[in-house]
């Protein structure tokens, strides 16, 4: 068991102000794995030892793949033996594509059903306004650039949920949140991805040089883009999709992964197209355009969660070696 020197008075006054600060940040936004194993370091200098161990399991349930040897030596080194043998260890991370069962229910599970009726009526409610006659260009403009900031929002926030273990879907994020960034953050790795196709795009319609060259990049861009979006909401950097290097290295490195994943997510596209044919052609025969028009909006949604959830899980599960 590891024993800490006693600090001076002035350390200590130190060690205590860093403490109260990392707290803070810990309450304030739930803290990231780096925070916590901080935290638990200061605690150990300060000889509160029940404190540290609580801190490193902390940081162990957020990231256990990554820094679980590091951690679980640390804890080692300050727990007795009868400590240890009681301390809890999360489990190891299932790969996705072990309980597809598990991403059809994903949206549903929880309060998911509430938050996927909550937000289409929200979503229904606001496109009307946006196609009022009454409201101004403009407006209607800011309007539609909310509604798909907000949407966004909502997208990072189940992605990054289910990185970090969460198993059942997140509440919607506060109205009153900076939009621009969590669409741009989604956005602009799109733009990246499509790129090279739209710049050739440009050159074949004076030009006309052979489609199948315009196909080959739109593919690539298709291939392209899950990772890139990956390292842009994970990482909260949106440059780090174009870091083309860094991306196409994180595909190869978890090609078999990342495959599946491509594999999965076509699967459920597929998925989307029939489930989208089918509600409109019942709805618009059997009810009214504005029940049809609810309820293609409520597979949206169903649908952007699954998509979301299953890069969350990708991530989750190779976090050490995508990016590194």
């Amino acid at each position: 068991m590891l024993d800490e020197e006693e600090p001076s008075d002035e350390k200590r006054a130190e060690f205590l102000e860093r403490c109260n600060q990392l707290k803070e940040e810990i309450a304030d936004n739930g803290g990231s794995m780096e925070t916590r194993v901080r935290l638990a370091n200061i605690h150990l200098k300060l000889g509160e030892r029940e404190e540290a161990i609580m801190s490193l399991q902390g940081a162990l349930q957020l990231s256990p793949r990554t820094w679980r040897p590091t951690i679980v030596s640390r804890l080692r080194q300050i727990c007795t033996e009868e400590e240890f043998a009681d301390l809890d260890f999360p489990e190891e991370v299932e790969p996705f594509w072990h309980d597809i069962p598990g991403l059809f229910k994903y949206p549903l599970s929880g309060a998911g059903i509430y938050l996927l009726i909550g937000g289409t009526v929200f979503i229904t409610v606001l496109q009307f306004i946006i196609s009022l006659p009454t409201i101004f260009f403009y407006g209607s403009i800011l309007l539609s650039v909310f509604l798909s900031g907000y949407l966004s929002a909502y997208f990072v926030s189940v992605m990054r949920s289910s990185a970090r273990g969460r198993i059942t879907p997140p509440d919607w994020p506060d109205i009153g949140i900076n939009v621009l960034r969590p669409l741009f953050i989604v956005s602009f790795p799109g733009v990246v991805s499509s790129f090279p196709a739209l710049i050739y795009l440009s050159y074949w319609i004076f030009l006309h040089g052979p489609i199948s060259i315009l196909v080959g990049l739109v593919a690539v861009g298709v291939l392209y883009y899950p990772m890139a979006l990956i390292a842009s909401v994970m990482t909260d950097a949106v440059m780090n999709s174009a870091n083309f290097v860094g991306v196409i290295t994180s595909i190869l490195k978890v090609r078999k992964e990342y495959s599946i994943a491509l594999v999965t997510l076509a699967f459920f596209a597929g998925v989307s197209i029939i489930a989208h044919f089918m509600v409109t052609t019942v709805t618009s025969a059997l009810a009214s355009g504005l029940i049809a028009g609810f309820a293609v909006r409520f597979l949206d949604l169903y649908f952007l969660m699954v998509y979301a959830r299953i890069l969350g899980l990708l991530y989750r599960q190779c976090e050490d070696r995508i990016g590194s």
